[in-house]
């Protein structure tokens, strides 16, 4: 008797950790730049640099890479100082070891960071302080093979006549795991009225959105960056800014890949540089981007199979090996877009708003819970904005916001268990801010989440049979025809097992069309 089996490739986590970190350190600010009088704009990035693998832990390197922008008393007319502004950065080294269960050192580690919080305070005007709080969330995922028994042949020796049947099988079938890069190139120019450019004070470009599409033998990739430099003008030395948002498109080789899979991408930005060039003129008007995206990539395509569920022997005794195996399936892919909207109102002592010159808003997930048949997102947006007036000579001023948001969407059957698997991703691909009156901003936005919420299941899989002859006294005392009373709970199928006839046997007996009884039926049984 020869087991048909089909060989099935799958996911499942082994372990992963999250650690919360405190990041503080003090700067000096370099003997090139001008004193420190106001901190006007700041942001910050977590780069992993390298992960090492031990028995049961990690040990993550890498580096928090921070920008300032600032406001200084570098030059004077007369008897008055006039503020312009000032740009620096750097990083902050860290090395953390985090202990993960039942990870050995074999294992590849994949750490997902966000940078939870950062704080710039000013010491002195020749020192700054930076306070942070960093997430690092570590996790192992197995890749499984597993066979499936899917048929048995069961056309040999009428001595080994078998009864078997069969259940469907839900599950997500792995066809590409694979770690990639992609490398961004993009330039941008001036606008023809704006001044050259000098110097750059402040140079910042983040991918806004990114979306991933499974194509054949490839995985496309389109997104957009998101551009802004401050800087000086080449002629006058007078503060000047410029902001747009780049389109781009690439992809990575994905063997096996077809459109419609499911894409389960995770996305670092890695390497970053911004390059003042210039033109076919002389002039430096061209703007140039590079960059990259390091990927971790998983597409799934969702299969059903039909596996060997149970056997019995009609003409033998059949031990039948059982094992129950784990696997991974999609219970469902949820795409939330929800719209807000926030009034900013400015303190007394704040200039007057003139223009608004740049907003950067990112959504941070603080809790993601189900309860009552309910997912909830609760986060917060933290909000920078730049805008200009007539009341400081320092060109821009800051105003910064924090707007919390609640996202509730129905949904019923779901358990904590598979919120846990959940593979999250939250952007804000649009928003906008406009002038309500000289003290007041509004801002406008939308926060978008993509949920791929994934069920582990455990299922008895047959592994292996083996096959003897029928015992002599079993035989004796097997009847040559019984009526069998059917109780609660009995089926067919164990009717047909307890005295060895197989189901279709009992069916033509008793002229069923369907394999359902009923508790009280009388069903004959024929040797």
């Amino acid at each position: 008797m020869e087991l048909l089996k089909k060989n099935i490739h799958t996911e499942r986590i082994k372990s992963k950790a999250l650690l919360q970190i405190p990041l503080e350190t003090d700067i000096n600010v370099s003997d090139a730049k001008p004193d420190v009088s106001k901190v006007i704009y700041d942001c910050g990035a977590i780069k992993v640099d390298e992960i090492k693998t031990g028995m049961n832990k990690v040990w993550v390197k890498g580096k928090l890479c921070y920008q300032i922008l600032y406001q200084t008393e570098d030059s004077s007319s007369g008897d008055r100082e006039e503020k312009t502004l000032a740009g620096m950065d750097g990083d902050i080294p860290f090395m953390e070891e985090i202990y993960l269960d039942k990870l050995e050192g074999t294992d590849r580690v994949v750490c997902k960071t966000s940078l939870d919080d950062m704080r710039v305070h000013i010491i002195n005007s020749r020192k700054l302080s930076i306070q942070s709080v960093i997430s690092l969330e570590p996790r192992v995922e197995e890749s499984i093979s597993e066979e499936l028994c899917v048929e048995l042949d069961n056309t040999g020796d009428a001595d080994q006549k078998l009864e078997y049947r069969k259940k469907s099988l839900d599950y997500l079938e792995t066809i590409v795991k694979k770690r990639d890069l992609l490398r961004i190139h993009e330039e941008t120019r001036l606008p023809a009225g704006m001044p050259d450019i000098g110097t750059a004070l402040w140079k910042n470009a983040v991918v806004s959105s990114i979306t991933f599409r499974p194509m054949d033998e490839k995985l496309g990739i389109t997104g957009e960056l998101s551009v802004f430099i401050v800087y000086r003008e080449d002629t006058s030395n007078r503060i000047n800014w410029y902001e747009t948002v780049i389109p781009f498109n690439g992809s990575v080789e994905c063997q096996n890949s077809r459109e419609g899979m499911i894409a389960d991408v995770m996305y670092e930005i890695g390497h970053e540089e911004i390059t003042i060039r210039e033109d076919s003129d002389g002039e430096f008007r061209v703007v140039g981007v590079e960059t990259t995206v390091e990927l971790e990539i998983k597409l799934y395509e969702k299969e059903s199979t039909s596996i060997v569920a149970d056997v019995y022997g009609v003409s033998c005794e059949v031990q039948a090996g059982i094992d129950t195996r784990q696997f991974l399936d999609l219970r469902m892919e949820l795409n939330i877009e929800e719209k807000l909207t926030r009034s900013i109102k400015l303190e007394d002592a704040d200039p007057k708003i003139l223009q608004v010159c740049h907003s950067d808003a990112r959504a941070k997930l603080a809790e993601t819970s189900w309860k009552d048949g309910q997912l909830r997102l609760n986060g917060e947006i933290e909000l920078q904005v730049l805008y200009a007036s007539n009341e400081s000579s320092s060109a821009l001023c800051p105003v910064k916001s924090t707007i919390p948001f609640e996202i509730v969407r129905d949904i019923p059957d779901m358990s904590e268990a598979q919120l846990e698997q959940c593979s999250m991703s939250i952007w804000i691909p649009q928003q906008a801010v406009s002038i309500k009156d000289s003290a007041q901003l509004e801002w406008r936005g939308s926060v978008n989440a993509r949920l791929l919420i994934y069920t582990t299941k455990n299922e008895d899989i047959l592994t292996e049979l083996n096959i003897e002859p029928i015992n002599a006294d079993v035989l004796e005392k097997l009847p040559g025809f019984a009526i069998y009373y059917v109780k609660p709970g009995d089926s067919l199928w164990q009717i047909g097992k307890k005295y060895y006839v197989s189901v279709g046997r009992i069916k033509e007996m008793n002229n069923l069309t369907e394999d359902e009884i009923k508790t009280g039926d009388k069903i004959l049984i024929v040797k």
